[in-house]
């Protein structure tokens, strides 16, 4: 046995050589990237030898940051980082996009490659699972500049124009958006170029169908007709590649609806309308109209023809055991995968005994058949007595190994049905444990802030009033014991009092900002972003679509809450010279930005601090029910990025109080 280990190890040593050796060759062709091989060569070593790991490319990466830069090693750069944008690997895209980026700037500022980084970083950002509008809108202009400065085609605006329509339509702005989509298509109604006319012209017939007016979808409809017929050959109506755009969900759903309403009037149709309703319900579940999906598939179970054992009766039970699992009804779900799992088992039990009744007629057939051989085996010959014997025995196990592969199938549909049963069980229990626990943390964040507002009413009215009692006293002593001027006891003791009497009110403030009940938590964000400047830290604030909501009182003190901590974590920690706080508001509810210039931090690491400030600020936010992202680099700044629902507990209907 130990004879072979030194092959073995022999082995291990040549593996290693041949790794190391791929890995030279990969090397040395980055650095002689200046020479007359493709860069299209160089990228498929490294996917080929990394695939879309980004450690291991991060050696070949280091490579291209010490060789000078030229149009071949910013290809590199930027086909390596659209590979992995392709690949859905965000985050790692966006590592090469900017290494990339600052290759180039490290050459000219102003260089052509950059448009390319610009306008796929404005991608990123606004891809994000929280849209960044105001980095992706940054990226956007800087591609434009690069367009300026290098006097490029005025042709080539369409593409910034469109990245723009494509951050407005992630916001659900669709005026903007088609504003854009517009500017960008006259930069390429004169174009050559039939690829990138085409894409947008299409994007924009599909816009004005879907919100446009009927005479603009007619005017686009006849230049995409025209822009089609100038192609190669002349193409007839029926294949220009427009009729998908007659075929869509909301023009099948009112013909389905139309034909069933047909059905019902008719009282006895001659075909069952059952896949007609599978087909509309499954239209209303992807719209997220599960009640009229759940309306269609209880007319399919209540309908005269049906068959209480066809695949489509089944289905419909099943499905409407997965509506009310989405509607979150465990109760409801139960009761009609019962239903399913009932109907499975008598037919699969009826199934059984029909087999095995038919086996036991074949096999009653069999014997008769073996009697008749048998009595003539006897007259012809005892020899064959034994064939028809083994073949006895063979039926036997025949019918014996269909009837275990039927009741093993039978026990494992069974199993799976339980476990089933257990998640919906699991999920109530969860679902118990999920409202305790935020009924607990309400309890503890309103006896935080009612606690709070005592203290600050302590200081504001208590010791404030009793420093105020003070200094009069004070004055008046100085009017009778005029020496003490001599020795200038009276100014710097007044002095203190005045700035005591200003920290109380500092105090008192920062501890129930007033604002929010004066102002609302507009007045109480741009009374923070004072607050940040004042302390030497330049700060930015934009909210977008404000007046629209009205939030409760204790809503709004929880968001100044959440943000006055993490703007001040990036005043005492990130050693920022920019701070950018935004909120949007919109339909479902609102998105918060903060994001600063300054040091980052391991993410890594975030969860395994002891402060308070991230705990705080993370059981604010689920308390409101919502979500935070910290997007963070060493050295590149950090975006913290909330999305909270709107809800009519938060909303200002509620009574409540801090």
């Amino acid at each position: 046995m130990f004879k072979s280990a030194p092959f073995f190890f022999l082995w291990l040593v040549g593996l290693s050589g041949t790794l190391s050796g791929q890995q030279d060759s990969i090397i040395h062709a980055i650095k002689n990237a200046s020479e007359t091989e493709p860069y299209t060569i160089i990228l498929n070593k490294i996917t080929d030898k990394c695939g879309i790991n980004l450690t291991c490319m991060m050696p070949y990466l280091q490579v291209l940051g010490e060789i000078p830069t030229d149009d071949k090693v910013l290809s590199i750069y930027y086909n390596l980082g659209s590979y992995l944008f392709r690949k859905g690997l965000i985050n790692d895209a966006k590592t090469v996009y900017l290494s990339g980026m600052k290759k180039a700037i490290s050459v000219d500022k102003n260089h052509k490659s950059l448009f390319n980084f610009y306008s796929s970083l404005s991608n990123l950002y606004y891809l994000s699972k929280v849209v960044m509008a105001d980095s992706a809108f940054y990226y956007i202009s800087e591609s434009e500049k690069i367009l300026e400065s290098n006097h490029l085609d005025i042709e080539n605006y369409w593409k910034p124009n469109y990245n723009r329509y494509l951050v407005y339509v992630a916001l659900k702005n669709f005026d903007k958006a088609d504003e854009y989509l517009e500017k960008s298509y006259s930069f390429l109604k004169n174009s050559s170029n039939r690829m990138q006319k085409g894409y947008v012209l299409f994007t924009l017939l599909e816009a004005t169908k879907s919100r446009g007016s009927t005479e603009h979808f007619k005017k686009y409809l006849d230049e995409f007709i025209t822009f089609k017929k100038s192609g190669n050959k002349e193409l007839d109506i029926n294949h220009l590649g427009i009729m998908e755009l007659f075929t869509d969900k909301a023009e099948a759903q009112k013909l389905l609806e139309e034909s069933l309403k047909r059905v019902e009037k008719a009282g006895k149709p001659v075909q069952t309308p059952d896949a007609r309703r599978t087909a509309l319900a499954q239209i209303y579940k992807e719209k997220g109209e599960i009640d009229k999906a759940i309306d269609q598939y209880l007319k399919i179970l209540n309908y005269p023809g049906s068959k209480g054992g066809g695949i489509v009766f089944r289905n419909a039970l099943y499905s409407l055991y997965e509506a009310y699992k989405s509607k979150n009804q465990p109760d409801q779900a139960y009761k009609w995968i019962e239903k399913y799992i009932a109907l499975e088992d008598s037919m699969s039990n009826e199934l059984f005994k029909s087999q095995i009744a038919e086996y036991e007629v074949k096999y009653q057939t069999k014997e008769k058949e073996n009697q008749l051989f048998k009595q003539e085996i006897e007259i012809k010959n005892a020899s064959l007595q034994t064939r028809t014997l083994v073949a006895l025995l063979y039926r036997l196990s025949l019918i014996f190994f269909t009837v275990a592969v039927i009741y093993f199938k039978n026990v494992k549909f069974k199993t799976q049905m339980m476990v089933k049963d257990q998640e919906i069980r699991e999920q109530k229990i969860k679902e118990l444990e999920n409202s305790n626990k935020l009924l607990s943390l309400n309890s503890v964040i309103e006896g935080q802030e009612t606690e709070r507002l005592r203290i600050a009413k302590d200081l504001h009215d208590g010791l404030g009033g009793l420093l105020t009692t003070i200094k009069a006293h004070f004055s008046s002593i100085q009017k009778e014991i005029q020496q003490l001027e001599n020795l200038n006891f009276y100014n710097k003791t007044n002095k203190l009092i005045d700035e005591a009497c200003i920290e109380v009110r500092r105090i008192a403030h920062d501890m129930v900002p007033y604002s929010i009940k004066l102002n609302g938590l507009t007045g109480a964000l741009e009374d923070l972003k004072e607050g940040i400047e004042a302390r030497g830290l330049p700060c930015d604030l934009d909210i977008f679509n404000a007046e629209n909501v009205q939030l409760s009182e204790q809503t709004s003190n929880m968001i100044y809450r959440t943000i006055q901590e993490i703007t001040t974590n990036a005043v005492k920690h990130a050693n920022a010279t920019k701070l950018l706080l935004q909120l949007v508001f919109h339909e479902k509810g609102l998105n918060i930005l903060v994001e600063d210039n300054g040091k980052g931090f391991d993410i890594n690491t975030l969860h395994n601090e002891d402060g308070m400030g991230i705990k705080s600020v993370e059981s604010r936010v689920r308390y409101l029910g919502g979500k935070i992202h910290y997007d963070s680099t060493q050295g590149h700044g950090t975006t913290v990025s909330i999305e909270i629902p709107f809800t009519n507990e938060i909303m200002a209907n509620q009574n409540d109080k801090i």
